[in-house]
């Protein structure tokens, strides 16, 4: 069949017949569909921009393409603007290299201040087209409990296996763990509920930050209402907390046992991070869990974390890019400050 690229039409996903938009999601996103069929809307935050994202190609009544966004507002050292992450953004395999990618983005980009994304080598090549730069100073932390009871070993070893692997593990990661971890009775993990989250966002939002050099989502009560008190995720949510600091975590497992932590009150707070993923690491392992997740952008921090908890360390392509010459000019200087609550890290496997 010939495609005539003239007839494909641009849309908001809002916009169309749902049942088009679950059978592109079905085809692109198999794994996913349990989490996206109910939650696509709130996942891309449709309400920011009155029900215009997320954006669809349509062409002969099927949707063809999808560019997805996170969109919120930033303090971008101390100014407030609007940004987007670029999430899920995917074309059918038999229409891809048509230039469906460049309309898609060239139209996604017109929404907000800046936009940021994580992407693959596939992606970057559409984005730097339009002049996006791309970094790898992201740091996301892997801390091992049980690592051979994590999904890639699941299916390649047999279950007796990783249990005598794990065996010799544990009092490797325990001893590691136990040099910095808190006892039991100086702190807790509870979990989610109204009052305990409104401790949590009293803390965060007493904590002195340095707004004047860093550029920040506006973690403000709108954000957290969209984010956390609503997420669908929110039954696995729980707040760790000791006297001087606290967390957002979350209990997963939908790909292996884990334990993401999704945001703290003090992201400068070196010595309480360290303890903090110590402490986890010697819960995780009392209770079946394979590995811990948290997310930096400050590579002194992580650094330290990685030096103390002997983690193991990824960097995530990061790209970033404005039209507006002035905001385009601050971000290539910015001391970045996102962590796992601020993207789709949590939903993406």
């Amino acid at each position: 069949m010939t495609f005539n690229k003239n007839e494909v039409t641009i849309h908001s996903a809002c916009d169309v017949d749902t049942n088009l938009l679950i059978d592109f999601y079905k085809k692109v996103y198999p794994n996913r569909m349990n989490y996206l069929e109910s939650n696509w809307k709130w996942l891309n935050r449709s309400d920011f921009y009155e029900n215009k994202i997320p954006l669809v190609l349509v062409y002969q009544n099927q949707v063809i393409a999808h560019s997805g966004m996170i969109p919120f507002n930033i303090l971008m050292c101390g100014d407030l603007q609007t940004a987007s992450w670029f999430i899920d953004f995917e074309i059918v395999p038999e229409l891809q290299r048509h230039g469906l990618g460049t309309i898609l983005t060239r139209e996604w980009m017109s929404f907000s201040d800046f936009s940021v994304t994580f992407c693959n080598d596939k992606s970057i090549g559409v984005f730097k087209k339009f002049g996006w730069i791309e970094s790898f100073d992201t740091y996301l932390h892997f801390n091992y409990m049980l690592p051979f009871s994590h999904p890639v070993f699941v299916t390649r070893l047999p279950a007796f296996i990783r249990k005598i692997l794990n065996y010799i593990a544990y009092p490797i990661f325990f001893l590691i763990y136990s040099k910095h971890t808190y006892s039991n009775n100086s702190y807790q993990l509870e979990k989610l509920n109204k009052k305990s989250f409104d401790a949590f966002f009293d803390f965060y939002t007493e904590t002195k930050k340095d707004i004047e050099k860093t550029i920040s989502p506006l973690r403000n009560i709108h954000y957290v209402n969209w984010r956390v008190l609503n997420s669908p995720n929110k039954d696995k949510y729980y707040i760790y907390k000791t006297e001087k600091f606290s967390a957002l975590v979350s209990l997963q497992n939908n790909y292996g046992n884990y334990i993401d932590i999704l945001w703290v009150t003090d992201i400068n707070d070196q010595i309480e991070i360290k303890k903090m993923i110590s402490t986890l690491g010697v819960y995780g392992i009392r209770n079946g869990f394979s590995y811990i997740r948290f997310y930096t952008s400050k590579k002194e921090l992580s650094h330290y974390i990685k030096n103390k908890t002997k983690s193991r360390v990824l960097h995530p392509r990061f790209a970033y890019f404005s039209k507006s010459e002035y905001i385009f000019n601050k971000l290539k200087k910015a001391n970045w400050d996102f962590e796992l609550i601020d993207s789709d890290f949590e939903y993406v496997k």
